[in-house]
């Protein structure tokens, strides 16, 4: 089942950790809600539109000329030339998906539970969890109701191993901790073959447009996309690719890599 549940969740924590325009995301979220698209099509626009906020950071001048087309995934004007967005997402740990999934939908039960209790629980929770322990995945509502013990009643829990909160006025938000390993790389490989495969359709992409741009991004608001380095990046540079500019950016620090 689609989550956007999860979508609305990111779009929450990307506003609040990169002092991004709300005004405009809700605009383009309406315009898409409008677009008579199919809930996959929906989710899938919007999640697109999502993971490309860090672009505006780099490129303020950047106007959405077409929210809506599809290969391109965007039209925008930049610098009075009309260019087309191919944006696709980096997965550096694809074992992770299912898990991931999992503990989503655990964190939006309790936030729904939490939402509605007496006291006062708003804030943003950064959970460190144990999700290796043999029963993590095999007893869901146990979990649950072993973190909101730990939320509510300061309890220990072999399953929670740390728990951060940082102020938030607009409700409960949870999400897994930023624990990235120093040997959590990302190899350079899998940027190389996202390109590679990007590559081959880009006919489509550059009709009716100037130029055409490829945007890989690393969601870092899923634990399957983290990294904390990118290994042998500089190879990236001899990729032969007929897209005008080629950058990779992470949408944690909005950190952006020029490949072309």
């Amino acid at each position: 089942m689609i989550s956007f549940q999860d979508l609305q969740k990111s779009l929450e924590l990307c506003v609040n950790n990169q002092n991004i325009n709300q005004n405009n995301l809700n605009l383009w979220y309406q315009q898409i809600e409008g677009a008579c698209l199919s809930e996959r099509e929906e989710y899938q626009k919007k999640l697109e539109l999502l993971l490309i906020t860090s672009l505006f950071h780099h490129f303020p001048e950047i106007e959405i000329e077409n929210l809506i087309c599809e290969s391109p995934d965007f039209i925008i004007k930049y610098k009075n030339k009309k260019i087309g967005l191919e944006v696709s997402e980096i997965i550096n740990h694809f074992e992770l998906k299912k898990k991931e999934t999992q503990i989503s939908k655990i964190f939006r039960n309790i936030e729904k539970y939490l939402e509605k209790t007496q006291q006062n629980f708003s804030g943003i929770y950064y959970l460190s969890l144990n999700e290796y322990d043999n029963d993590f995945h095999k007893k869901p509502e146990m979990i649950e109701q072993e973190i909101i013990s730990c939320i509510t009643e300061n309890k220990k829990s072999k399953y929670v191993q740390k728990i951060r909160r940082t102020p938030y006025n607009k409700g409960v938000l949870l999400v897994l901790d930023y624990n990235l390993s120093l040997f959590d790389e990302l190899n350079s490989e899998k940027i190389a073959q996202a390109i590679y495969k990007k590559n081959k359709k880009f006919r489509i992409y550059k009709k009716d447009v100037d130029e055409c741009w490829l945007v890989l991004v690393s969601n870092m608001n899923n634990l399957a996309s983290r990294y904390s380095y990118i290994n042998h990046n500089k190879q990236l540079s001899s990729i032969k690719s007929p897209f005008s500019r080629i950058l990779h950016i992470e949408n944690l620090y909005s950190q952006m890599m020029y490949i072309k």
